[in-house]
């Protein structure tokens, strides 16, 4: 993203929850992708989606852990719909609410030797707290870098998937190809029907 213009960039930290917030709302929210009904989860399935999710998490989701995760991507969920609807208001408003909820705040860490880094929770903070504030942090600079556009809902029918727009036209409207030919399969029939 380094050739975009300045308004439109995203470090890569906040790249990389911004990343991990979608991967946790699509398996952890949501009723429909790809056109079929999505299976609740609960139980181990609920911990491998939310662990799966976050990538490499050494053993620390657990039932409670990933119920817990499951209410952090639904509020991420609606603030995304918020966006998806152009309502920068409510958004923000969801945003500060879960920034407060989450006891974001910057704090300078540093593991053994390594150098010096950026966090944003507290250093008693809870694997799902850290999360949390990591996310609704990520968001907002999203938002407030005026780049919301770039996180969106799949417009295809019956799916409900949140995406990334890293492309330059930042036209994407489709989780992924399998909706985007759904779409285009559909509107092939109907032209063809109505010949």
């Amino acid at each position: 993203m380094a050739d975009e213009p300045e308004g439109n960039r995203v470090d890569g930290h906040h790249a990389m929850h911004l990343e991990a917030g979608v991967a946790l709302i699509n398996a952890l929210t949501g009723q429909h992708v790809h056109g079929r009904p999505k299976p609740g989860l609960d139980g181990d399935e609920l911990v491998r989606a939310a662990a799966g999710a976050l990538g490499p998490v050494d053993g620390q989701v657990d039932l409670a852990v990933a119920e817990r995760l499951r209410i952090v991507a639904s509020r991420l969920r609606e603030i995304i719909e918020s966006l998806s609807r152009r309502d920068r208001d409510q958004a923000a408003g969801l945003l500060n609410q879960m920034l407060a909820d989450s006891r974001a705040r910057p704090y300078l860490h540093r593991h053994g030797e390594q150098s010096w880094h950026l966090h944003f929770h507290s250093p008693d903070a809870d694997f799902v707290q850290q999360w949390a504030a990591g996310l609704a942090v990520s968001v907002a600079a999203a938002l407030g870098d005026h780049i919301p556009h770039r996180v969106g809902l799949c417009a295809a029918p019956r799916c409900d998937q949140v995406y990334i727009d890293a492309s330059q036209a930042q036209i994407k409207r489709f989780c992924g190809l399998a909706c985007q030919n759904r779409v285009k399969a559909a509107a092939y029939r109907a032209r063809r029907s109505g010949s």
